[in-house]
C-alpha cells in the first residue's frame, strides 16, 4: 500500500462560520479548497482557510472525506435554498405557538442527516410542540440548537461600530471574557455604551491588547511622586503602545522613559503600607546585623 503524506490544516464551518482544525488531510489540499467531512452533523462542506500545527493531547474530532466535487457544491447550494424556505416555515410556526426565540438560520448536511435550526433565547424554549410540527411537515429529523448572541453575529456577520465587518465573523475562533474591568485597565472612559458591539455585549476587541497592559500593577500611580536622578517628578501620563511612561517636575520639567528602563532608574509601585520598613518606593530594604 503506498502511503500518503498528510497534515493538519484549519477550517470553517460554513453554517456558525466557526474554526476549527482537521488532521489527516492529504498534502494536495490548499488553502482555498472546499473539501469535506464528518462531523457530529453529518457529512459537511467547508472551507480551509490555511495550515495548522497539529494537537497531540487534542485531536480533531473530525474525519477527512474528500475534496470537494462540483457535484457536492451543488448539492451544498441546493440544501441553502431549501433551508432557508424551512426556517420561513419555522419562524411562522413558532410565532403561531407563541415561542419567544429568535431564529438565525437552518442547515442541511450533504447527506440530509438531519436539519438544523440556530436559534437565540433569554431563557429555556419548550419547543417540543414545534419539533413535531416541523418534522411532519419536513419529513426530516430535526435538532434545534441555541446559541449566544456572539455567536449569533458570528454567523449571520455585520459591521461593526469601527466601520468595519466584525472580528467576530472574520477571524476569532473563540470568545474571550469581556468585562468592564478591562475599560479602566487600557485607560478608556468607564462608559459601556460606548463600547458595546452589535451583539449587545462588550466588543470583543477590548480583550485584544489586555496582555500589553499586565505591567500596570507594577507602575506608580497617576500624580504619585517618584525620585529620578536626585529630583522629584509626578507620574503624568502612561503609553501602553510605546511602552513609556512620562513624568512633570514642579517646574515643569517633562522627560519620558521607557518601561524597560523603571528597573534601571530604581522606580517602583509604591506598597500601601508607607514607613512600615519599606523605601525606595516599595523595595524591602533590611537593615544590616549589628547596625
Amino acid at each position: 500500500m503506498v502511503s500518503i503524506d498528510t497534515k493538519t490544516v484549519r477550517i470553517r464551518f460554513l453554517d456558525t462560520h466557526k474554526f476549527s482544525d482537521l488532521d489527516n488531510v492529504p498534502e494536495n489540499v490548499q488553502k482555498g479548497d472546499f473539501i469535506v467531512v464528518e462531523t457530529e452533523k453529518g457529512e459537511e462542506l467547508v472551507l480551509v482557510v490555511g495550515r495548522s500545527v497539529p494537537d497531540t493531547e487534542n485531536p480533531s474530532p473530525y474525519r477527512f472525506l474528500r475534496k470537494a466535487t462540483k457535484k457536492d457544491i451543488n448539492i451544498f447550494d441546493k440544501h441553502e435554498k431549501e433551508a432557508e424556505k424551512a426556517l420561513n416555515l419555522c419562524k411562522k410556526l413558532a410565532e403561531n405557538l407563541g415561542l419567544k426565540m429568535n431564529l438565525l438560520k437552518s442547515y442541511i448536511p450533504l447527506n440530509r442527516s438531519k436539519i438544523l435550526f440556530y436559534y437565540v433565547s433569554e431563557g429555556r424554549v419548550d419547543f417540543r410542540q414545534l419539533v413535531k410540527e416541523l418534522a411532519r411537515k419536513l419529513r426530516m429529523r430535526i435538532e434545534m440548537r441555541q446559541v449566544g448572541v456572539r455567536d449569533g453575529v458570528q454567523m449571520a456577520g455585520a459591521i461593526g461600530v469601527c466601520g468595519n465587518q466584525c472580528c467576530c465573523s472574520l477571524f476569532i475562533d473563540r470568545f474571550d471574557t469581556v468585562n468592564v474591568e478591562m475599560l479602566e485597565e487600557q485607560n478608556l472612559p468607564p462608559t459601556p455604551s460606548k463600547f458595546t458591539g452589535i451583539c449587545g455585549r462588550l466588543m470583543c476587541c477590548l480583550a485584544f491588547e489586555i496582555d500589553n497592559y499586565s505591567i500596570r500593577k507594577n507602575l506608580p500611580e497617576i500624580d504619585s511622586e517618584v525620585e529620578i536622578n536626585g529630583k522629584t517628578f509626578k507620574v503624568k501620563s502612561y503609553d501602553f503602545i510605546k511602552e513609556e511612561i512620562t513624568f512633570i517636575s514642579n517646574i515643569g520639567e517633562i522627560v519620558t522613559y521607557s518601561f524597560d528602563r523603571l528597573d534601571e532608574l530604581s522606580i517602583y509601585k509604591k506598597l500601601p503600607c508607607e514607613g512600615c520598613g519599606f523605601k525606595n518606593g516599595g523595595k524591602e530594604e533590611i537593615e544590616p546585623e549589628g547596625a
